[in-house]
Parts: C-alpha cells; sequence; structure tokens
C-alpha cells in the first residue's frame, strides 16, 4: 500500500482542484506562476494562499519560503496543497509541468503530482495524464492552536 491508498477522497479531490487551478495559472504567462497553497479545514472550505517571489528571487528560493511558511498549519487544517510551475522528464522527453504537493495532515507522507504540458500558439495542451511522482517528507509538521478557531 502506498500514501496514495491511504489518502482520503476529500484531499484528492483537493489535489486535483489544485492541479487545475495550476494548469490555469500556467495558461496566463511563459513565466513560472506565483506557487500558492491551498489549505482544506475540518469544515470543508478551503483558503488560498499566494507566496509572492521577492525581486531578484528565483523558483527554488520562493518554493523554500513557502514550505517554510507551511510547517506550521492553523488548527482545524486537513490537507495542505503547494502548487508551482517547472519541468519533469518522462521516458527522456524534457517538458514544462505543474506540480501539486499535497499532505493529509494525519498521514506522514506528501504525495506530489505532476501534470507535463506543452504551449501550442499560446495555447496550454496537458500532456497525458497526471503521474504520481513521489511520496516525500511531509509539509506540515506542527498545528498551531488556537489559530483561526
Amino acid at each position: 500500500m502506498t500514501i496514495w491508498d491511504d489518502t482520503a477522497d476529500s484531499t484528492k479531490e483537493l489535489m486535483f482542484t489544485a492541479l487545475d487551478y495550476a494548469l490555469e495559472n500556467a495558461q496566463l504567462s511563459d513565466q513560472p506562476f506565483t506557487p500558492f497553497s491551498f489549505a482544506r479545514h475540518e469544515d470543508g472550505t478551503a483558503t488560498l494562499t499566494r507566496f509572492a517571489v521577492p525581486p531578484g528571487a528565483d523558483v527554488p528560493e520562493t518554493l523554500e519560503a513557502a514550505r517554510a511558511h507551511l510547517e506550521t498549519a492553523e488548527a482545524g487544517t486537513t490537507a495542505i496543497t503547494l502548487s508551482y510551475d517547472g519541468y519533469t522528464t518522462y521516458e527522456g522527453e524534457r517538458t514544462e509541468a505543474v506540480f501539486v504537493e499535497t499532505h493529509q495532515l494525519d498521514l506522514p507522507r506528501t504525495l506530489i503530482l505532476a501534470q507535463r504540458y506543452l504551449r501550442d500558439a499560446g495555447e496550454l495542451q496537458p500532456l497525458g495524464d497526471p503521474m504520481l511522482q513521489a511520496e516525500t517528507a511531509p509539509l506540515v509538521l506542527r498545528v498551531g492552536e488556537g489559530e483561526g478557531e
């Protein structure tokens, strides 16, 4: 069994919502979009946080700062995603892709999903199905007490 098998349907829904939104953001510009996060709460609502790229910073620096911010989640959070633009290689071919890291807080690992795409005459064309890239260390390390409640 993998973390995917143990992941709740509501968390998978959040992951695919983040993936769709990431593709929409990638469509807006040839430049990488501003990384963002969704946090799902116990009541089923979700909040969006964007991680602005400081002047002179690159995407890895921004993702490092975003991950540091996400290490502590508000009380009542059940799942967190982190979405960003990048590149992946599949069957020897390097393409642009959007990535969604998803951590269901009661599970010990984070899932990383990627959707490859091509730009064709200003339109973004997804390539194949989303791919489960990896399971990594959890995004959230602590849950804050009393925040947002």
